[in-house]
Order: C-alpha cells, then structure tokens, then sequence
C-alpha cells in the first residue's frame, strides 16, 4: 500500500528533479563552453554518459528485451535529435548568447510541443488552459531573462536561431518518442540515444573545424562543469526526464523549460551576485502560475510493466 502511494507520487518527483537539475546545467554549459569546442564538450559528455548507461544496462535491464535493428534506429534517431542537434546548438550557442537568453528561447519547446502534439495522430488535443498557460509561461521567462527589458544585441542573432532549431529538434524528437512502439527499458534506450548523439556530436565538432588542442589547456573549472553535466546533466537528469515521458503527457513534461529559467536566473543571483529585480520576481510568478494551470488534474498514465518500460530522452540542456 505504501509503495503504491510513493509510486503515484514518483513522476512528480522526478519532473522536479529536471526542473532544478536542468536549470543549473545552463550555468554549467557557459562555464565548459568557454574553454573547450562545444561540440567536442557535447560529443565527451555523452560519450561517457552513454557508456555507462549501457553497462547499467547490461547489468540492470531484462535480457529477453535486447534491442532489435528497429530499436537502434528509432532510439538513434531520437538521440540525434536529443542530443546531436537539440543539445549540441544550445551548447554551441552558449559561446554568443547568455544562459538566461539561451534558456528563454529554449521556453519555446512547451508552444510548438502544444502545437505539434495537438495534431498528431493519439497527441493530447489543444485546450483554451494549455494555450493560456503556454502564453503565461512564455511571458513569465522573459520577465526573468529579460527582467530590465534589454533588447537582445544584433550580434547574438545566430545564437538565437540556432536555440530555436534546437528547440524544434527537441520538441520532434520528443513527439517521435510517443510513437516508438515497442519501448526499451530506460537504461538501454537512455545509451543508445546518448552514443548515437554523440556520434553525431564529434562528426559535427570535426565539420566546424574545433580546435581540439584548446581541450588540453582547459582550466579545472572548466572540467568540473563538464563533469557536473555527465553526472548530473545526463545520467540523473535524463534518466528522470526519460520517465517521465513515459508516464506523463508531453506538454506537461515540456514545462521544465518554464522552471529552469528561474533556476538559471537564481543561480546567476548566488554565484555571480546579479541583481534580482522586481522583473525577475513577477516572471517567476508567472512561470509557476504557468506550471499549475498546465499540469493540474492531468491524469497521469499507469507506467508500463518493467519489461516495457520506455527510455526515450532529451535535452536542450
């Protein structure tokens, strides 16, 4: 009886922990960003991310459920979009566009994941709360990233579109994970999503022209965060945000990108000493009143038996 109890409450749980795990890791993406490519930070962190999700894998997941040549190219294609084109680009932007600004335009996710989803075939249908509360979020992140009203400098601008492709990548891969029909247990599918990414993280590191000896001379701190996004980022992180897509809505699962607006903007305030604004209080008014109106009395779906239990990822994060 009590288990059940803890397990009613466990999506819950775990979508917060992405509220607060994936707002820091915007701090620690500007910290990697500035002393190793990008790219090549991306394709490292999941590298090893992925490796050890597939040795808990080995270890943890039933072996009658070993992925077929089907599994490998769904999950593959979600990691691609996850993490090779959703992930890499924000990191990439990282390097031209503040972390508040890279989270704002990241907020977008829950809008196209509304509409997108309200179309597709089995998708949740569109309702006059979700559009209210996606408008209210929206206005609520750029209160916070935004709180003195600046506008953003010209030079940013192909940041900015490279965090918006990034949130259409992340938003399709999400939406094409609903309809994966035969689900991996989560720690199978989480490192062929993360290996795949990764593939396609160093291809791109190598088309760009990194210069990988800047990897050598990368301070301590810089590594530190690389290390803070492989632990925390990826492995705990995803592995929450892997199941929750499987047993809640995907609208409801994009309202993160509300949260961790705020968290960045906190963190900003504790470690850098920014200035909290009365902007930056309203947003965050806003972002929560964006969360409840959301996510209350949204049925969550019975999660599958073990054997069945989904693992599809993402992260703009």
């Amino acid at each position: 009886m009590r288990m059940a109890r803890y397990r009613r409450y466990l999506p819950w749980i775990a979508l917060f922990t992405i509220y607060v795990v994936w707002g820091s890791t915007y701090l620690a993406i500007a910290i990697a960003v500035k002393e190793i490519p990008p790219f090549f930070a991306a394709f490292l962190r999941f590298l090893v991310a992925g490796v050890v999700m597939a040795g808990l894998a080995l270890v943890f997941d039933p072996r009658d459920r070993r992925p077929s040549r089907r599994d490998l190219l769904d999950y593959g294609l979600i990691g691609m979009l996850f993490l090779g084109f959703g992930n890499g680009l924000v990191m990439w932007s990282e390097q031209r566009v503040p972390s508040g600004i890279a989270a704002l335009v990241v907020a977008t996710v829950p809008l196209w994941t509304t509409l997108l989803d309200g179309v597709r075939p089995g998708g949740v249908p569109w309702t006059l709360r979700g559009w209210l509360g996606t408008a209210l979020g929206l206005l609520g992140v750029a209160l916070v990233a935004r709180p003195g009203g600046a506008g953003i400098a010209a030079g940013h601008l192909t940041g900015i579109l490279a965090l918006q492709l990034a949130s259409l990548s992340w938003t399709f891969g999400a939406l094409y994970s609903k309809s994966v029909k035969r689900p991996l247990p989560v720690l199978t599918a989480s490192a062929i999503e993360m290996l795949a990414g990764s593939l396609v993280l160093l291809i791109e590191s190598q088309l760009v022209g990194e210069d990988l000896g800047l990897v050598a001379l990368a301070s301590g701190r810089a590594w530190g965060a690389l290390v803070y996004l492989v632990i925390f980022g990826s492995l705990i992180g995803f592995t929450a945000f892997a199941y929750c897509l499987s047993v809640l809505p995907a609208g409801t699962v994009s309202t993160y990108a509300y949260v961790n607006p705020v968290v960045a903007v906190a963190l900003g305030a504790f470690v850098l000493d920014e200035e909290v604004s009365m902007g930056l209080l309203g947003g965050a008014v806003l972002i929560l009143l964006a969360v409840v109106l959301t996510t209350r009395r949204l049925a969550v779906r019975p999660a599958p038996p073990p054997k069945q239990q989904s693992a599809p990822l993402e992260d703009a994060a």
